[in-house]
């Protein structure tokens, strides 16, 4: 075997050996949070408020930005965090309009507990190596650092730069993902109506199609706002290509239907393939004439 070999089998064995070792720890980190009922992207959440935030808080778009998770994603996912008692929504001092998001007493004792199934973890791994064992690896590991720490990384700062064109971009991002959220609303609250309408709750059928509407006109007012108003081609584009998507979901529920031909739940999904057929005729002879 030539040197060159060797040099390579060394680096597999390496590799080998550290995949393992992270393979080991997360196994270890995911034991410690599913009893917690915590997932991973959640107890990701609470690590960063731990280690930035434990003093201040974070807003909404910080914890997002560190994250890498969008405004309405990060917001959901605090707002699961809140509803279970592991974070706490505290008013900002300097604005009172705006919030701080802030580690509860349960999470600090998570956090608490995490040190010392740390501590059981490497004594029962790295504390079965022998004095000298323990010794040469970490004389090794430190020379590799030394070696590895030499080019200069980028630091989250880097990764992730607040210039202004950065900032606007990110903002024009969440402002756009608001205007979809704010879409189902208006779907759904014209449901509740409805269905509230049927119950002969006249009062609050009103009521939700009074949000809806003024729900209608924030969307409008974003869209516009972004931009999107100018190009109404390319929207209309878009509803035909999501009808087809819906067309095509509803024929792979009626194949898959486990149910007979007179069942209420087949007849529903019938009456909207041919619904659906009807909007994309529809749809797309508009779209035909406005591309003319």
């Amino acid at each position: 075997m030539s040197k060159d070999q060797e040099f390579h089998n060394d680096i597999d064995i390496i590799m080998r050996v550290m995949r393992h070792a992270q393979a080991a720890v997360k196994s270890r980190f995911i034991q410690e949070i599913v009893p917690k009922r915590l997932t991973i992207v959640q107890f990701n959440a609470l690590q960063h408020l731990h280690w930035y935030g434990h003093e201040t808080g974070m807003s909404i778009s910080e914890l997002g930005e560190h994250l890498g998770l969008a405004h309405n994603t990060t917001s959901g996912l605090v707002s699961r965090l809140e509803r279970h008692g592991w974070v706490v929504r505290r008013r900002c001092d300097q604005d009172r309009r705006r919030s701080r998001i802030k580690l509860t007493p349960q999470s600090e004792e998570l956090f608490h507990e995490a040190v010392d199934h740390a501590t059981n973890f490497w004594q029962s791994t790295f504390g079965q190596l022998t004095t000298q064992e323990q010794e040469n690896l970490i004389d090794g590991l430190k020379r590799l650092k030394q070696i590895m720490a030499k080019p200069v990384w980028p630091s989250y700062a880097q990764l992730h730069p607040r210039d202004a064109d950065h900032l606007k971009e990110r903002f024009e991002a969440d402002l756009d993902e608001l205007a979809q959220a704010k879409l189902k609303l208006v779907g759904m609250r014209l449901i509740l109506a409805q269905i509230a309408e049927k119950r002969d709750e006249h009062e609050l059928a009103a009521y939700l199609n009074q949000a809806a509407s003024e729900e209608i006109r924030h969307t409008n007012q974003l869209l516009v706002l972004l931009g999107h108003g100018e190009n109404f081609k390319t929207l209309l584009s878009t509803l035909v290509q999501e009808d087809r998507v819906v067309y095509e979901e509803l024929l792979a529920l009626l194949e898959a239907a486990p149910y007979a031909e007179d069942d209420e739940e087949l007849v529903l999904l019938q009456q909207m393939v041919q619904d659906n057929q009807r909007y994309r005729r529809w749809f797309r002879s508009v779209h035909k004439q406005t591309n003319q």
